[in-house]
């Protein structure tokens, strides 16, 4: 699928079955799965015999592209529902991670001409405490779950993902 964004705004999410991102004379704000999601789909496409990595491009002309990670609540309950119900087993979960430490898990190309490219952008510090805030008073984060999360606020990578398991430990 082609999602073309000409002389406007479009907000939406990194997904596998989207290929191609073009925008001109705009913005695109796209937000990657989260970690359940791309892991869900990834068993998916194992057994289906699909290559595991299908290549994204993005084309940004006089405008400008920005790609945010989920909030660390998304993240977190998405895994945890999917380790709670024995979708995924933690041995999985583990050799995913492992996988996402030597490399990303989307497959990106992308082209910018008179504009601009942010491609691996952490919600913001607000976003963040306020999706932690909502999900712990609902219910749906534990206390001691929701200070762990605190501690990944703004971290990347390797560090946000340790966070993210260690506090999908502590609700196991």
């Amino acid at each position: 699928m082609v999602q073309f964004c000409i002389f406007g705004g479009h907000d939406g999410e990194l997904r596998p079955e989207q290929r191609v991102f073009f925008t001109m004379f705009g913005g695109c704000e796209l937000k990657r799965p989260t970690l359940g999601r791309q892991l869900v789909a990834r068993h998916e496409r194992e057994r289906s015999g699909i290559p595991p990595r299908r290549p994204q491009v993005i084309v940004t002309i006089f405008g400008g592209t920005e790609i945010t990670h989920p909030t660390l609540a998304e993240e977190f309950l998405d895994l945890n529902e999917l380790t709670a119900k024995g979708k995924v087993s933690s041995a999985d979960c583990e050799r995913y991670f492992a996988e996402l430490d030597q490399g990303d898990a989307v497959d990106l190309t992308t082209i910018t001409l008179f504009g601009s490219f942010e491609g691996a952008s952490v919600p913001s510090e607000n976003a963040e405490v306020d999706a932690l805030a909502l999900h712990r008073h609902l219910g749906n984060i534990s206390d001691r779950s929701g200070e762990v999360l605190q501690l990944g606020i703004g971290l990347t990578g390797a560090e946000r993902r340790a966070i993210l398991r260690q506090a999908v430990g502590v609700t196991g």
